[in-house]
């Protein structure tokens, strides 16, 4: 999954307690994402139906339907979103 990857990362650059904090910190935002799939931003330009949320330094992409969300991506604050969608 896309956190152990990020977990991975942040352990190499910045040490395991960090990456703790910080995929902890970000599952929790995805978890509040599924609860209020209204608070990220429409980017209806980019792909229909779909929702930004910027948390630190990444943006989570998903997707609302009736039920869940689906996380589409979860990418770096620097990657270009449209190129990754």
């Amino acid at each position: 999954m896309i956190l152990k990857k990020i977990w991975r990362y942040t352990c190499n650059n910045f040490g395991e307690r960090q990456a703790d904090i910080y995929t902890n910190a970000l599952g929790q935002a995805i978890e509040e994402l599924s609860e209020n799939p209204g608070i990220g931003s429409d980017i209806e330009l980019i792909r229909k139906g779909y929702r930004l949320y910027h948390f630190k330094h990444h943006f989570v992409i998903y997707h609302p339907s009736s039920k869940v969300i689906d996380i589409v991506r979860v990418l770096g604050e620097n990657m270009e979103i449209k190129r990754h969608l």
